[in-house]
């Protein structure tokens, strides 16, 4: 299946005529003004000519280019020179997506791929910061191409119960391998319905003492769905995300990749829960999966505690991390409150208060 050709139409207008207007033009004016005038010609032509023109070969290049030279500024940098540089990143895959979805020519593999090709690139416009309200309407016919569009209606009833599923995690990890942790001082544990917000904010924000919320969530579907491997497979397996790629201490083997969930799942997370995994760590970590899928906030209702802070509105964002066993991530400092919660398996944290010069 290929999305019909009106509605690539309408991904090409929205690029050429919305976006270009909201801020594409000031894009290629900043680009154009700091000296980088290819950039600059080839965004241009990303914004004015539309997929359909894909003989046009100037037009194919300057995608291709435009998304080649700004992605590898931010691997070099770490962090995009400037905004403009981001948005014409997104532009590019916006277009390159249409054109992934317009082409219709080989046989019925050759279209899937050109549609799972279009998915990769909307989803790297979201991981890099698109707004996913923006490439809603781009997410949806990648969907309908792909036949994968009705999978968001599965129910919780798709995921499995039973505990002994080779798809679920684990509840808990095996008692040999929780390491010898038993004299390291342990939070207060405080059942959720024997703390309100008030008393919440009194003893444990104000004073900033971390605090262990018993059974926060409980009824949450989240518990159940994202506990399933097969279900995370079936039903977002099409989708991308980044992910970080073995452990922080090898630092010449250590890699940022990009897959579909499918493939973590099958090539990264099956084999870790099933007890087969090589050793290789497979981290997708503080990733705002669930902006990315928006679904996914269906599953869980945002606690009041968020509220406790001084600042409004108190809750900014939700990321969500999922890894193979052997995951470590090296001591942080967050700039921000947390409310962390544990879907799944077992996590141990270390928790230090600060000390100037340490």
């Amino acid at each position: 299946r290929m999305a019909p050709s009106a509605d690539v139409d309408a991904l090409d207008a929205r690029v050429t005529d919305e976006f270009a207007r909201a801020f594409g033009g000031d894009a290629v004016a900043d680009i154009a003004a700091h000296g980088e005038e290819k950039l600059a010609r080839w965004l241009d032509l990303v914004l004015t000519k539309s997929s359909s023109a894909d003989d046009d070969d100037d037009a194919k290049e300057a995608r291709e280019r435009v998304v080649d030279a700004t992605y590898a500024a931010l691997q070099a940098r770490g962090a995009w020179p400037r905004e403009s540089w981001r948005d014409a990143y997104v532009l590019a895959q916006l277009r390159r997506c249409a054109a992934a979805l317009r082409d219709r020519d080989g046989d019925g593999e050759t279209r899937a791929e050109s549609a799972r090709e279009a998915m990769l690139a909307v989803d790297m416009a979201v991981i890099v910061g698109a707004p996913v309200d923006m490439v809603v309407d781009f997410v949806r016919a990648c969907e309908r191409a792909l036949g994968v569009d009705g999978r968001r209606e599965v129910s919780a009833g798709h995921a499995r119960s039973a505990s002994t599923s080779e798809w679920l995690f684990p509840s808990a990890a095996p008692k040999g391998d929780r390491g010898d942790h038993a004299a390291q001082t342990r939070l207060a544990r405080v059942h959720h319905r024997e703390m309100d917000l008030k008393t919440f904010k009194q003893r444990y924000y104000k004073t900033e003492i971390p605090v262990f919320i018993e059974s926060l969530g409980e009824e949450w579907p989240a518990l159940c769905k994202w506990a399933d491997l097969e279900w995370w497979r079936f039903v977002h397996g099409h989708r991308s995300v980044p992910l970080e790629i073995g452990k922080y201490s090898d630092v010449e083997n250590w890699r940022e990749q990009v897959k579909t969930i499918a493939d973590f799942v099958d090539e990264d997370m099956l084999p870790s829960v099933r007890g087969a995994s090589t050793g290789d760590v497979a981290y997708l970590a503080q990733h705002q999966l669930v902006d990315q899928l928006r679904e996914l906030a269906e599953d869980y209702a945002v606690p009041e505690y968020v509220s406790a802070g001084n600042c409004a509105p108190s809750f900014e964002r939700v990321y969500v991390w999922m890894g193979t066993a052997g995951t470590i991530t090296p001591c942080h400092f967050d700039t921000y409150d947390n409310l962390f919660g544990q879907v799944r398996f077992e996590q141990l944290v270390f928790l230090s208060t600060f000390v100037a010069g340490v």
